[in-house]
């Protein structure tokens, strides 16, 4: 039995990980300022969520009923509120808790939203002119991770035999954790909450940024694959920008 997660009697739920462990402190302290600037997004969300009596730190914006429309709506008020802070669509998705959304607004207000980036341990290359960085490591629950024992093997360049780099190698554990990762993602993730339009543009934004990439993706796909590096340009990454493409445009 593998518990994930423990719902406390205030109903707030934690890493079941984090139980024996000190209250989080990595929540920041907002200013008077940004306590002024809590209060009138609070004010926002009573807006938008008029079924709602009182906003609190435990509110969450789509389970009161948002729903996609009132998404934009609150990044335009949060613009307005804000100096004209951009915020995402899916930041709205990542952090729906009136509590976390704060969180989240303050970190960009003061330009410290670190705490959202993939931490990535790259393996760098120089090869075709370019400074590969390749990811080495596993990528379960939307983190790159060792696998267990740090165990890892060697990945072969086809064209020549040498070594590219040390990948870590998964082991039966590391499937089971992968498994319940997407299963969970399926069934409680952020993508199902997101509405069809949306879905479409984060496909777009992907495709433009593997675009952006391409030459860097099909020199990692000839040495991995022992491509032909025009055929990877053309083919094994050109095309699969475009059925990101075409994909996306189904969405809606």
């Amino acid at each position: 039995l593998l518990v994930k997660n423990i719902q406390l009697e205030d109903g707030k739920m934690i890493p079941a990980s984090h139980f024996f462990k000190g209250a989080d402190s990595s929540a920041l302290e907002l200013t008077e300022e940004e306590l002024v600037i809590a209060e009138a997004v609070r004010s926002a969300w009573k807006r938008i969520l008029p079924n709602v009596l009182e906003v609190e730190d435990s509110t969450d914006f789509f389970k009161s009923g948002a729903a996609s429309v009132d998404v934009v709506r609150l990044v335009e008020e949060v613009k307005e509120l804000c100096d004209g802070l951009e915020l995402e669509n899916e930041d709205i998705y990542m952090a729906t808790t009136f509590g976390d959304f704060i969180q989240l607004l303050v970190r960009k207000l003061r330009g410290d939203d670190k705490d959202n980036k993939c931490i990535i341990d790259y393996v760098e290359k120089a090869v075709n002119k370019l400074t590969l960085r390749m990811p080495h490591q596993l990528f379960i629950g939307g983190m790159f991770v060792g696998a267990e024992g740090a165990k890892t093997y060697e990945t072969i360049n086809p064209t020549d035999g040498s070594v590219i780099c040390q990948v870590s190698l998964a082991q039966v554990s590391d499937v089971d954790k992968a498994v319940a990762a997407a299963k969970d993602a399926f069934e409680n993730g952020l993508w199902g909450k997101i509405n069809a339009r949306d879905r479409g543009q984060l496909l777009y934004r992907l495709a433009d940024l593997m675009e952006q990439h391409q030459e860097e993706l099909a020199t990692i796909e000839a040495l991995d694959a022992g491509a032909v590096y025009t055929l990877a340009l053309k083919t094994h990454v050109g095309m699969s920008i475009q059925t990101f493409r075409y994909f996306a445009g189904w969405c809606d």
